[in-house]
Parts: C-alpha cells; sequence; structure tokens
C-alpha cells in the first residue's frame, strides 16, 4: 500500500509539473519574443528632411528614432536589420533593389530640398554651359535631377557641363575658398555654406527648376523610407500608423515650425537658427500607395530612366 501510495504521488506531482510547463511555456515565449523583437528602429539623415520624422516617430510608442550622419554606415544596418525603417535618397532604393535586396518603400515625404550655391549669381541651369559642378557621388540623387536639368537646356552631360565628384564637407570647404565655383547641394549644407558668407549665392531652387521643366508643382520624390520586404508583412499596422504620424507631422511642420524646430534640435544637433532656416527652405509633400508608386514611375520616366516592371514589387 505505501508503495502505490509513493507511486500515486510522483505522478500527482508529475502531472503537475507538466500542467505548469504547458501554462509557462506561452509565457517563456512571450519573453522571449519581446527580447528578440524590440522596438523598430527607424534611421534618418541629419537633415531638415528628418524634421517631421522624428516628430511621427516621437508620437509613436513603439518606434524609436536615430540620427545618422555617415549614409554607408546607415545603409549597412539597415541591410544587416539592425534597423528596420530607413530615411534615404529615393536612388539608393532604386538601387538596393536593383541589387536584389529584399527592400520596398512605404513612403516618400521630400519634394524639395536641394539648390544650386554658387560664387556667383546663376539665373537658369543653361549658364552652366561650359563650367563644372560637384557632386558627391556618380548616381547620386542630385545628379540624377541635374543631369535632367542639363537635357533640358540641350546640354550633354559631362561634355557641355563637367562633373566633379566630392563629398559635401570637403566641396563646401572648397567653395567657400572659391576654389570651385558651382556646388549643387541639399539642406542644411545650404544654410551651413552660405550663413554669413556675403560671397557666396542661393542661385537656383531645384523644385521651382522641376516645376519649370516638368509643370509638376508638387515637385518630384526625393527621400523615401525603405523597409524590409519581410518586415513590412508583419508590420502592416505600424507602418499604417508611421505614414498617418507623418502626414500629422508634415501639417505640423508648416503650422508652428518654430515648435518642429525645438523638438528635433536635440538629436540633429544643429543650432536652432540653422535648422530653422533649412526648413523653411525645404518642401514636404507625402507620397504613399498608388500615388506613391504613380510618383516614382513618372519621376524615372520624365528622367529618361523609366523602371522596369519588376519594380512593381518594390511597392
Amino acid at each position: 500500500m505505501e508503495g502505490d501510495r509513493r507511486a500515486l504521488v510522483r505522478i500527482f506531482f508529475i502531472r503537475i509539473f507538466l500542467v505548469l510547463l504547458v501554462c509557462l511555456a506561452p509565457l517563456e515565449r512571450g519573453r522571449a519574443d519581446a527580447q528578440s523583437d524590440p522596438n523598430p528602429l527607424l534611421l534618418v539623415p541629419a537633415s531638415p528632411a528628418a524634421i517631421p520624422l522624428i516628430l511621427a516617430a516621437q508620437s509613436l510608442e513603439h518606434l524609436e528614432v536615430k540620427v545618422f550622419h555617415n549614409h554607408s554606415q546607415a545603409h549597412a544596418l539597415f541591410l544587416r536589420g539592425q534597423a528596420q525603417l530607413l530615411s534615404t535618397g529615393l536612388s539608393v532604393g532604386v538601387h538596393f533593389f536593383n541589387q536584389g535586396v529584399p527592400v520596398k518603400i512605404i513612403s516618400s515625404h521630400v519634394a524639395g530640398l536641394s539648390y544650386l550655391v554658387s560664387t556667383r549669381p546663376v539665373n537658369g541651369f543653361g549658364e552652366l554651359a561650359g563650367q563644372k559642378i560637384w557632386l558627391p557621388f556618380p548616381g547620386s540623387p542630385l545628379e540624377e535631377i541635374c543631369r535632367f536639368f542639363a537635357k533640358q537646356e540641350g546640354l550633354v552631360w559631362t561634355t557641355d557641363i563637367l562633373v566633379g565628384y566630392s563629398m559635401f564637407d570637403a566641396s563646401v570647404n572648397m567653395l567657400k575658398m572659391h576654389k570651385i565655383d558651382f556646388l549643387p547641394l541639399p539642406e542644411p549644407f545650404v544654410t551651413l555654406a552660405t550663413k554669413g558668407a556675403s560671397d557666396l549665392f542661393v542661385s537656383l531652387d531645384f523644385a521651382r527648376l522641376w516645376e519649370h521643366y516638368t509643370g509638376n508643382p508638387n515637385g518630384c520624390p526625393q527621400v523615401g523610407t525603405l523597409v524590409n520586404k519581410t518586415w513590412v508583412g508583419t508590420h502592416g499596422d505600424l507602418i499604417v500608423l508611421f505614414n498617418q504620424a507623418l502626414e500629422q507631422a508634415i501639417v505640423l511642420c508648416a503650422q508652428d515650425p518654430d515648435f518642429a524646430v525645438k523638438q528635433s534640435q536635440p538629436l540633429l544637433g544643429f543650432s536652432l537658427d540653422v535648422l530653422r532656416v533649412a526648413l523653411e527652405r525645404t518642401r514636404f509633400h507625402l507620397m504613399t500607395g498608388q500615388t506613391l508608386k504613380d510618383g516614382v514611375f513618372d519621376y524615372y520616366g520624365t528622367i529618361g530612366s523609366p523602371l522596369d516592371e519588376t519594380f512593381n514589387e518594390f511597392f
């Protein structure tokens, strides 16, 4: 009898142990999932283009934002999956897709932030015939748009307009020393280069040039937010909320730019006065969904580099 009782006790505790395992297993999986799937990280450039992105991220509970200064490092983090969202030039996303990276674009929100800064006034792109301009790297968004402007003026790229390549920090220094004369720049480099410099001119607004050549007053998609194709499938709700928050943040930038600058300045690091001027020179136009797809296809068709049908999977 004693042996039977001990056997029953053992069976009882084994059953209790199995019940506890079944009940606790989901909790342990939940803890593991929480540890393996932290809040998504959004990487944004040190630019006024990031201001509405920062405001949008700050309004969402489960999205972290980090400013980057080195594009190559940011791209590497994104490609390794250490950041789930990346704000960067549209041409970067197109390049990724062409290289077989499983990437999608979920929005574009910047339609104009680039200008020609020069050592003497320039009234039209055609005046650059026989001159040399400096761009950050071959195939950059600035090169895409400058090639288009040159073509509209009947100028042959690298023949009628010479091209040199130098990253912004170095080229701005050369411009200030008058070692170069014509430098296309995005914000905030435009403001940083010309602040207190009476011998430099913000000569051409590329958004206005785009409207002049195309008739489109909304500019062209320049900065987009990229995500991994697989990540999209499991975070659709967050993407919807993010785009809604981004839309509201763009409105806020227009209605209360001083507040927008103050909220984002601690992350961006530039002085308030530089950010305020840079924000004023940045044009926002949010595109998502079918509007985004149509806008990107139209842009590349307009500049003479149409996207093929495989890019339907880019959206």
